[in-house]
This record gives C-alpha cells, structure tokens and sequence, in this order.
C-alpha cells in the first residue's frame, strides 16, 4: 500500500470516529440549548425556574433512548446546585434499564445518607463547568446508576452569563467499544484509540486490551480526535495486523 493510500485510510478512519463523537456532543448540545430558551424565557418574567420547569425535556430524551441503533443507556440534564427555586440538588435523567423500557433515574440526594448522590464532585459535572467544554470521562463503573463499565460525555449550561449545569449521556463502553471498532477493521495496520489518560478505548488487534493503559511507540501515527477537549487518539502502529 502506497503511502498516499494509507494517509486516505488513516483520514476516513478518522472522520468516522469524528462523526460518531460529533453525534453524540450534538445531542447533548441541543438538550442544552432547550434549557437555556426556557430559563431566558423564565427570567424575563422574573421567575426562578423550579423542577416542573424541565418536564419538557422528557420526549426528547425518551426519543433518544428509543432509537434502534442507540447506544446512549442514559441521558439527560444535571442541575448546579441552587439552580431552582425547589430542589437544590436535581437532574432530569431517563435510563433505559435490562427491561428495555425507558424509566426514570431516581437518585439519593439526602446528604445525611451513606447513599447520598454527590455529582458536584464528579469530573463530568466539574470539568464542563471549569472549563466551559464538552467532556467525557471513563471508562468507569457507574455505581449508583446502572452498574455498567461507561464513558460519561457532557456539555456545560451556560444560560445568561453563568453556569446551570451540564447536559450529559451514559454510554456503555462494550457497545461504544464495538462501534469504534467498526471504523478500526478498515485499518490494514494495528490501531487503538486512547483517552486522555492513555487508556484504550478500541482498538483492532487481540495485541491490544480495552481497558488497558497503552503508551504509543515512537514509530506510531497519532491524531487526535476532534473535539479536541476530550483528549482522545487515534493511534496506527506500524504492523500490520
């Protein structure tokens, strides 16, 4: 293969692992949008938002976990505390659970309890606050949730100079992992992608482990992968698989 071939091959796999990272960010970007038309609307009134205030949110979060080809097993919107006028800690967040029905996620918000839900703390609420970028962290297992191994993607809220919260989604990494995998195989030399950390993420060779902490060798091809606030890498080795 010429090098000529290979930099196609290395861009197309690229620009499809942009496309499915895009996809997911222009979700959440819209769910955030929603929440900012509603709290200009309210504060034009004078009014402080209350919970009942993102009911509306539930048929488009519904609409994407319904999808056939989804991969999202939760989305929805998480509150800076305060935020409302009724609740101090609040998300509005569907799931879809081993049933397959969408449901809502309930979670413990009493701070007095050994279960207490503490997001304020969590890397997918504070790094989109800090920074005013998408994020996505993991993988890890989502122990008060769904107890799935998950990368965690979110977008800050910023709605009249200052931060609300953050639109997120859930994704289990076994089915993330065979989607990016899917853009891999057109790979004729071994490839992985790793997060920022250097974990990987995917990759198209029994060589390389998903989960594993992976450094790339000095001969390797590594492109990072837009948006470039996640800090992942495509990265093409040179042996062929």
């Amino acid at each position: 293969m010429s090098t000529m071939e290979k930099n196609d091959e290395l861009r197309q796999c690229t620009q499809r692992l942009e496309d499915i990272l895009c996809k997911v960010f222009e979700q959440l970007d819209t769910l955030a949008e929603e929440v900012v038309t509603v709290w200009s609307a309210l504060d034009a009134e004078g009014k402080k938002p209350t919970s009942k205030d993102l009911a509306f949110l539930q048929p488009t979060i519904e609409e994407r976990l319904s999808g056939n080809d989804n991969y999202i097993h939760g989305t929805g919107v998480v509150l800076e505390p305060g935020e409302l006028a009724d609740q101090e800690l609040f998300l509005e967040w569907f799931y879809r659970p081993s049933s397959g029905k969408v449901a809502p996620m309930m979670l413990n918000f009493n701070r007095q309890s050994e279960s207490f839900y503490n997001y304020q703390g969590m890397p997918w609420f504070t790094r989109p606050k800090l920074t005013g970028e998408a994020s996505v962290e993991g993988p890890f297992v989502d122990l008060y949730g769904t107890e799935l191994y998950i990368l965690a993607f979110s977008v800050p809220i910023f709605a009249g100079g200052h931060f609300v919260g953050v639109a997120a989604a859930d994704i289990a990494l076994h089915e993330f992992d065979q989607l990016l995998t899917r853009c891999l195989v057109h790979m004729k030399n071994e490839a992985f992608i790793i997060n920022g950390e250097g974990r990987i993420l995917a990759a198209n060779s029994a060589n390389w482990f998903v989960g594993n902490m992976a450094s790339p060798p000095a001969a390797a091809k590594v492109h990072k992968l837009k948006p470039l606030s996640i800090e992942w890498s495509l990265v093409e080795l040179p042996v062929p698989r």
